[in-house]
């Protein structure tokens, strides 16, 4: 049995490919700064905040002035490790938000696993129509033109298409039924009652920050046989293909 062969991903992205597996995270200078970078922004916010609060007091038009200036005054040695220790928590927490909302991939010749907000779902090469990025959203098309994903990868955009293409996917530079979408009016004729509703209720749940709540909306509206895509703060929409 031949050994497995483990090289780098090109297209500066960190990856590794074992046999015919091609496995995308985040590319190690990225990783790099956001495991060392935003920890110490935070732990240098910490160690700054009496000093700029004291500064900002300074200002004629200040908000909560008296807030800031208590602020100000808590330059003890114990109460400026406290806003050291505050701020590296934070940059802590905003590291391990950052890595948990990302998406992983693993790719072989016959199927792709995404992992994305804890989840892990497998899809056959056979049931992909189309991969591309739409905007800096990584898209993956099924066989009815219908989304089966849709989020922000680690990896860039050149380590992407190298990738799904090695493996034989159908990768393409757009979208190839963009044409089609039209932007939601509430109470417009042309989508039934039910679908309105639930594009008011995915409407609300991007309003209320609410990202997974919304993804999965957009799996309902699927399977009633829509499709459903942002620009900004406007929701559009198409019928799948031969619906």
């Amino acid at each position: 049995m031949p050994g497995k062969e483990r090289s780098e991903v090109r297209g500066k992205a960190h990856g590794e490919v074992r046999g015919r597996t091609t496995e995308l995270g985040h590319p190690w200078s990225d990783l790099l700064l956001l495991l060392v970078g935003t920890p110490l922004v935070g732990l240098l916010l910490g160690l700054s905040v009496p000093r700029l609060a004291r500064w900002v007091s300074g200002s004629p038009v200040l908000p909560w002035r008296d807030g800031v200036e208590f602020l100000g005054r808590l330059d003890a040695p114990w109460q400026t490790g406290l806003f050291v220790a505050a701020g590296l928590v934070a940059g802590v927490l905003l590291v391990l938000t950052a890595l948990s909302e990302d998406m992983r991939l693993k790719l072989t010749d016959e199927r792709v696993r995404v992992e994305q907000d804890g989840r892990s779902r497998t899809f056959e090469r056979a049931d992909v129509s189309a991969v591309f990025l739409d905007g800096r959203q990584l898209v993956l098309l099924g066989t009815d033109s219908g989304q089966l994903v849709r989020g922000e990868p680690a990896p860039r955009a050149a380590a992407l298409a190298e990738a799904f293409r090695a493996h034989g996917y159908p990768w393409q530079d757009a979208d190839p039924h963009a044409s089609l979408f039209r932007r939601w009016i509430p109470g417009t004729p042309d989508l039934p009652a039910e679908i309105h509703a639930l594009l008011a209720a995915r409407q609300a749940a991007r309003e209320r920050k609410a990202p997974r709540d919304a993804r999965d909306l957009v799996d309902t509206v699927r399977g009633l046989g829509y499709v459903v895509r942002d620009e900004g703060a406007q929701q559009y929409w198409r019928p799948l293909a031969g619906a």
